[in-house]
């Protein structure tokens, strides 16, 4: 609060420096003065009538000397006309240039706060982080950076923020850092491409494109650099190449109901392609079965159900699966009740992702249910 006491006195000061001059007035002329000189110029008038008379002065004298006196009655006149719009003049602009720190001051005690106690940045970037905003928070982990620019998981942490802030720069200069300092995974590579990309305004450039063959290097199954590099080929004019990879992209099990295959469809369709089927958003019986299975006792139903846990199983341990066809097998143990088998599907989920962060994510969401 002091703060705002010391700007409004040093406000009021200035208007009163400013406005001191208009409420004087001229080479230290006044009213009375004005009065005095045009009764003198009168009465000099009527002197000149009985020097005339009196046969002083003649005819043309009295005329000629009468026209000079008159001229500086008239112009004493006009000066006190011009003066006296003049003090209103000035009188209207100090109440204006007074009325302004007033009408401030009086505004901010209305609507501003000025009880609320100072806030240093030093001392808001020592407050706990939840008590912080969103700026003062990158703000601190930034210092931090700038004193241990080493710390990869301070980097790692910082990236999607600023991606989240639109600093799309930042987050792919801190996705490379990431990538330095701890090194080379499918999903690292893929988001640092991804930022390179939407810097550079949609265009796959050459680092983004190496990025995206990283992250398929490390795991094939990749949906968002099969995206970028698809794109890229429709960039390069590759249009058979571009074809090839979004049908083989819309073709995959992975992420059955995500909202980039529509784009994928355009796409292609834009192409002169021809999009595949969708593949099915979950492995399960037909119609026939669910008919069956309704004049089916509960042992048999029950069976059945097992019957398709164990079939799901015995293909994903064979040929591996997306994560959410490990998360349906996880969930299924969970609802008959076999946790030891929940278990033995989160470790062979977990070995097949293990260079996914977001995969290994959610397999540990769902994990957690098994963990007493």
């Amino acid at each position: 609060m002091l703060l705002w006491i010391i700007f409004a006195v040093l406000t009021v000061l200035a208007v009163l420096i400013l406005a001191a001059p208009l409420a004087r007035r001229r080479d230290g002329e006044s009213a009375e003065a004005q009065l005095a000189d045009m009764a003198v110029y009168k009465a000099q008038l009527s002197e000149i009538d009985r020097d005339l008379e009196r046969g002083v002065l003649d005819k043309a004298e009295a005329e000629s000397a009468r026209i000079e006196v008159s001229r500086r009655l008239l112009a004493e006149e006009a000066r006190g006309q011009g003066t006296a719009a003049a003090t209103r003049t000035r009188g209207a602009l100090t109440v204006l240039v007074l009325s302004v720190p007033v009408a401030t001051i009086g505004f901010y005690l209305v609507l501003g706060s000025p009880d609320l106690p100072g806030q240093p940045i030093a001392e808001r970037l020592a407050a706990q982080p939840e008590d912080q905003d969103l700026a003062l928070l990158v703000t601190r982990v930034e210092q931090h950076l700038a004193d241990n620019p080493q710390d990869g998981r301070g980097w790692e942490v910082l990236a999607p923020v600023y991606r989240r802030m639109g600093r799309f720069d930042d987050a792919a200069r801190a996705y490379a850092a990431v990538i330095r300092l701890l090194g080379s995974t499918a999903e690292r590579e893929s988001d640092f491409g991804e930022m390179l990309v939407v810097a550079a305004d949609g265009i796959v450039n050459a680092d983004a494109r190496a990025a995206f063959e990283r992250s398929l290097t490390l795991d094939p199954r990749g949906t968002k650099p099969r995206y970028f590099l698809a794109l890229a080929a429709e960039q390069d004019g590759d249009a058979k190449t571009a074809i090839a990879r979004w049908t083989q992209l819309l073709a995959s099990p992975e992420e059955p109901q995500a909202r980039w295959r529509d784009s994928a469809r355009e796409r292609l369709v834009a192409l002169g392609g021809t999009p595949p089927p969708p593949p099915e958003t979950a492995p399960g019986p037909d119609e026939e079965q669910v008919a069956a299975a309704q004049d089916m006792s509960a042992e048999d139903r029950q069976a059945m159900i097992e019957g398709m846990v164990a079939g799901l199983a015995q293909r994903l341990g064979a040929e591996g699966g997306s994560v959410e066809e490990w998360l349906r097998l996880i969930r299924a143990y969970g609802v008959l009740n076999r946790p030891d088998d929940a278990r033995a599907a989160i470790a062979q989920a977990r070995a097949q992702y293990a260079d996914d962060t977001a995969a290994l994510g959610r397999i540990d969401a769902v994990a957690q249910q098994f963990d007493n």
